[in-house]
């Protein structure tokens, strides 16, 4: 028989080691593999952390949005000035509104200028101020009309009149429809005239002569007369 005389630590590498210390050993190995490689972690510490990129955004304002032409409020705006003209007829042919409402504004002629500027002359011994109103044809032209103006004032400094002024107010709507007919029997009907304003200071016999001369001449629509009243102020 044989006798083998082993020692205490040979016997002890000889028994196999238990499964799960092996496993432990190769994940020591492991781990002391992965501290001597260059990727190591500690080591990355010693690598400063990469900058933090920021973007930084500039905003405008955005521009408000223009007001329109029509809620725009102007500062620098022109200003108009206007000279009213006023006549004023009280007591006369315009007085009670001669035409309606709606009629369009009359044409302002020279003599409305010179009645503002002109004192109003006194009345003569003997005469009274009368103003005559007389609507003529629309379709008379300017020379036949200054023809019957013209004849009409020589009417009138033959019957003593004096002051003599004719005021011009245009072709304007009638209130109402006139008809008439002329010496040829020829009936018209008319909506609209030339109207003229005679202001002057005659005798009071010498009207009649007129109102016949008037009411008797085809390019006279209508004709009618007023004595100017002097109004007292206390």
């Amino acid at each position: 028989m044989i006798h083998f005389s082993l020692s205490v630590p040979l016997l002890l590498s000889l028994i196999p080691e238990p499964q799960h210390q092996t496993e432990l050993t190769s994940k020591k190995t492991q781990m002391a593999s992965l501290t001597n490689s260059p990727f190591c972690p500690h080591l990355l510490t010693q690598f400063s952390p990469p900058p933090v990129l920021s973007f930084t955004r500039s905003l405008k304002p955005i521009p408000p949005k223009p007001k329109s032409p029509i809620s725009l409020k102007r500062d620098n705006f022109t200003t108009f000035t206007v000279k009213a003209q006023t006549l004023d007829f009280s007591g006369s042919f315009f007085e009670g509104g001669l035409g309606s409402d709606d009629d369009p504004p009359s044409q302002t002629g020279s003599g409305i200028t010179a009645l503002e500027d002109k004192e109003e002359p006194q009345c003569p011994p003997g005469l009274r101020q009368y103003e005559t109103m007389v609507v003529l044809r629309p379709d008379m032209s300017e020379d036949e009309r200054l023809a019957l103006t013209q004849k009409y004032e020589e009417l009138l400094v033959a019957g003593g009149g004096m002051y003599i002024e004719v005021y011009n107010r245009g072709v304007i709507p009638l209130a109402y429809s006139i008809r008439r007919k002329n010496k040829a029997g020829e009936t018209n009907t008319y909506l609209d005239g030339i109207y003229l304003l005679f202001t002057y200071f005659t005798k009071p016999e010498s009207m009649a002569a007129l109102e016949a001369a008037l009411n008797s001449d085809d390019d006279v629509i209508r004709a009618s007369s007023f004595k100017i009243r002097k109004r007292k102020y206390n």
